[in-house]
């Protein structure tokens, strides 16, 4: 469980958790990729059908489904994952843990019959197999979903399959919010990334404001972790582990570029955020570029000068107003759009640079090139400014595994979305995003955001602490059986 401070920011408060994290820290660190295994022979019983007998001994069919079972949840979780390429996959089953204990009999289960196994909080993960596991376990949180608020302790309680969304839902009432994702339907696996907010700038991390974690193991033993008891280091490596918007033809690009260049580089106001996006969709024989801004401000009057440049550009529509801060998260949309179809990330980031050197030469053209058109419904490349003010927020809470250098720099996502129905990237795609990611080198001591990442990269080790995070690794997970039996991230 996660017990994050609580901040108050004009009449909002932001970021207080308290959220079950009901897995190991390192679940999302590797990256193998996923294969459809054989049906067995009645007498090949596989040690993943094994726990999975145990379990329905230990906790009852309704929680531990499997492709027979005649209740819904089994195939909800199999194939409902956002991402189609994590929605193709046969769990040899699936557990629907309902507390913390319930967890710890699945891993316990899990480790002794050393099965491969998958977790979902939020099921949003544009990383092939990081949600799904074929002829494994996954542990789904879909009934792990409360909120609470509670006023004396300046306490809010999330589980871990609550979504962003439903959370600021639940406590607008209170007049508190959670810093969480910037899409609604965003789940709380986004904070073992880090988790980017409007807030950022001025709070730092989405993560950087745990107080306390109670974390289970790949053993299944639960501990409890803090920023100052034996388990800190832990704690640490968990931690990486007023609305404005508005829609642009392509005929924009190059001043959009050059505004967002100028406000990597020169803004330092903790409570403006910005992210702006160059998209290309393709309709048959049709290509329609577009580009979009969200650049918000927590306060009720930003100073003229921060978004003017974007301000002047013309556009095909515009939102510009006071909105709380669930309006603000609302404003991209649910996070659902596109659930059902094949997507794929790309990372990249760098420092302030001039427009000409830095984003003039990587953000023209909406992040496509001529031969991964062939195969791919949209692509996006998009552009998210951290200052420094969010690094230095992070460093006062105790630090986190990413360790980003003390300066402003951009985070760069690269989106494709396949066509409906399609099961797999073609060949052609695939060998593009590599050449368009080649190309998009990024600075050197710069880290990547893991959420945003392709299963290829390896993000961690452009980590500033990444040596910290293998050592971390090495002491909780001394046999690296996570990395043997879950997918993620790859470099521990």
């Amino acid at each position: 469980m996660l017990r994050p401070r609580l901040y108050q920011l004009a009449s909002f408060h932001f970021f207080l958790l308290h959220l079950l994290l009901s897995f190991d820290p390192t679940t999302l660190v590797t990256a193998t990729p996923q294969q459809h295994h054989h049906n067995p022979a009645p007498h090949d019983i596989t040690p993943a059908q094994r726990a999975c007998a145990e379990l329905q001994t230990q906790l009852g069919a309704s929680r531990i489904q499997t492709p027979s079972s005649p209740n819904p949840e089994y195939r909800n979780v199999a194939t409902g994952a956002w991402n189609r390429f994590n929605a193709l996959s046969e769990p040899s089953c699936v557990a629907l843990p309902l507390s913390s204990a319930d967890v710890q009999v699945v891993m316990k289960s899990i480790f002794k019959y050393s099965v491969k196994y998958a977790v979902q909080a939020g099921g949003h993960s544009a990383g092939a197999g990081w949600g799904s596991v074929d002829g494994g376990i996954v542990i789904s949180f879909m009934n792990m979903r409360s909120v609470s608020y509670d006023p004396v302790r300046d306490v809010v309680t999330l589980q871990p399959g609550i979504r962003w969304g439903e959370a600021l839902q639940e406590l607008e009432p209170f007049g508190v919010a959670v810093l969480g994702g910037r899409l609604g339907n965003i789940g709380t696996g986004l904070l073992l990334g880090g988790g980017l907010s409007y807030l950022s700038n001025a709070h730092g991390f989405s993560v950087d404001a745990l107080e306390e974690a109670d974390v289970v193991l790949v053993s299944g033993e639960m501990v409890t972790a803090t920023a100052t008891n034996r388990y800190s280091d832990l704690f640490k490596a968990l931690k990486g582990g007023a609305n404005r918007f508005g829609i642009y033809d392509n005929s924009t690009s190059e001043a959009l570029l050059k505004a967002t260049a100028d406000f990597i580089n020169n803004v330092n106001d903790p409570k403006a955020s910005l992210l702006s996006g160059f998209s290309t969709s393709f309709t048959n024989t049709t290509v329609t570029p577009i580009n979009f801004i969200t650049f918000f401000y927590a306060g009720t009057s930003p100073p003229p000068s921060i978004f003017a440049a974007f301000l002047a550009l013309p556009n095909l529509g515009s939102s510009v107003g006071l909105h709380s801060y669930m309006e603000a998260t609302a404003s991209l949309g649910t996070g659902r759009e596109g659930g059902g179809q094949g997507q794929i990330f790309g990372a990249s980031a760098f420092a302030s640079v001039e427009y000409e050197r830095g984003l003039g030469g990587r953000g023209r053209g909406g992040g496509v090139e001529d031969p991964a058109k062939d195969g791919v419904e949209f692509a996006i490349l998009a552009f998210t400014a951290v200052m420094k003010s969010q690094v230095a927020v992070g460093r006062a809470r105790g630090g986190n595994a990413i360790d980003a250098p003390l300066t402003n720099y951009a985070l760069v996502q690269f989106h494709n979305q396949m066509p409906p129905g399609w099961d797999a990237v073609p060949r052609r795609v695939s060998e593009a995003r590599r050449e368009i990611l080649r190309k998009m080198v990024p600075t050197p001591g710069i880290p990547l955001y893991v959420n945003e990442c392709d299963r290829e990269q390896n993000v961690f080790s452009t980590y500033g602490g990444y040596e910290f995070l293998k050592r971390t690794y090495r002491k909780y997970d001394p046999t690296r059986f996570n990395v043997r039996y879950t997918d993620g991230p790859e470099g521990l």
